[in-house]
């Protein structure tokens, strides 16, 4: 009998390690035993998916570049759902980078930007296909600026957005880049800009709109904005929406979403060198998609104080690793929530083989499958 393929159902479907009790079509799950992801089908069976030409991704984290008394080149990967142990390199960008950011799409992990301690500033857009498992992750083309700086980046399921500003060389600049998955060579394009003009932001999305939330000025002005801003996808032109505020004005905060909330964990407050009023937060804030006003909500807290960190998520759980602690001392911590989490605080489930800063975080969770609301 020839197997149907089903539509993909709506919604989060997929049960890491477990198969759904009572199966509907269109379930899916992921067998680490056969290392497959497999889907219940019109023959009221489980096939594996990549039989019937699915693709729902892979279930591993990505750890990219970084720093702390070097830049590191290395790529480190966990397996979801991780709950314990140490994750080691297991690959190489094709030069180290940092204050770097990341998105995806169903096939491929795409790091942009970033600079080395010589400040150097790459306009590189990489590419690595899931799941990634060896190797140097490829550089397919560039950013439309050659100023870089500090950039964070999200994604629908066509397109990555990455938006980045700074005050460079005399210049400042607010600018929204766009690449059409699956991107593999020229220059992004320049597609609309950030209401703001600041920089080390961090950004969330879901189906249908991306969020760049909270941001740093510059040392003249030492603007901690706590603005959440807003792009619609296809997002093609214009200026992000100013649609709400963090509950505080910070940077180098850290994110990580579900299909129905956004996620904001940690960051700093900074008025200049030395200065008492300088803070850095172990709290983790959330937005409700889709978020058009007010004020994200506070839900808990991190293990610890920490910032200069990034995050990813898993169907089931959210993940920070690393970062900069209370004492200014790089982290290897690893933290999780579980979703959706709306109290209390994450748990401590394991940690990087090195301590490291301002890297890019991605992850393999199939955004078509897995995310449409």
């Amino acid at each position: 009998m020839s197997i149907i393929v089903p539509q993909r159902k709506k919604g989060p479907q997929y049960v890491q390690e477990v198969a759904p009790s009572s199966p509907e079509v269109g379930d899916t799950w992921y067998d680490s035993n056969l290392e497959k992801f497999m889907m219940y089908t019109t023959d009221n069976e489980w096939v594996e998916f990549e039989k019937i030409g699915g693709n729902p991704g892979s279930p591993y984290g990505y750890i990219c570049g970084g720093a702390e008394a070097n830049v590191f080149s290395d790529v480190c990967r966990l397996m979801f759902p991780f709950d314990s142990g140490t994750v080691y390199s297991l690959a190489n960008l094709y030069v180290g980078k940092y204050v770097t950011c990341g998105c995806n799409s169903s096939n491929f992990g795409y790091i942009c930007g970033g600079s080395d301690f010589n400040d150097n500033r790459f306009s590189s857009v990489d590419r690595f296909t899931f799941p990634f498992d060896g190797g140097t992750v490829s550089h397919v083309g560039n950013l439309s600026s050659s100023i870089k700086y500090l950039p964070s980046a999200c994604n629908s399921s066509d397109y990555g957005y990455i938006g980045y500003g700074a005050f460079y060389d005399g210049t400042r600049i607010s600018t929204i880049d766009r690449i059409t998955f699956p991107f593999d060579s020229g220059t992004a394009s320049h597609v609309g800009n950030l209401n703001h003009s600041g920089y080390r932001s961090t950004c969330v999305n879901n189906s249908n709109y991306g969020y760049f939330c909270g941001r740093y000025y510059d040392q003249s002005v030492y603007d901690n904005s706590s603005q959440i801003e807003r792009i619609t996808f296809p997002f093609d032109s214009g200026v992000s929406s100013i649609v709400g505020n963090l509950t505080n004005g910070r940077n180098n905060t850290a994110s990580c979403n579900s299909s129905n909330y956004g996620y904001i964990f940690g960051g700093y407050v900074y008025y200049g060198s030395g200065d008492s009023n300088n803070e850095s937060y172990s709290s983790i804030e959330r937005i409700t998609f889709p978020f058009d006003s007010g004020t994200a909500t506070y839900v808990g807290n991190l293990t610890k104080i920490n910032r200069n960190f990034d995050g990813f998520n898993s169907t089931n759980y959210g993940y920070v690793c690393g970062g900069i602690d209370d004492i200014n001392k790089s982290s290897s911590n690893i933290d999780r929530i579980t979703f959706p989490f709306d109290s209390g605080t994450a748990s401590h489930v394991g940690n990087l083989s090195t301590t490291r800063n301002s890297f890019a975080g991605v992850d393999g969770t199939d955004f078509c499958t897995l995310f449409v609301d």
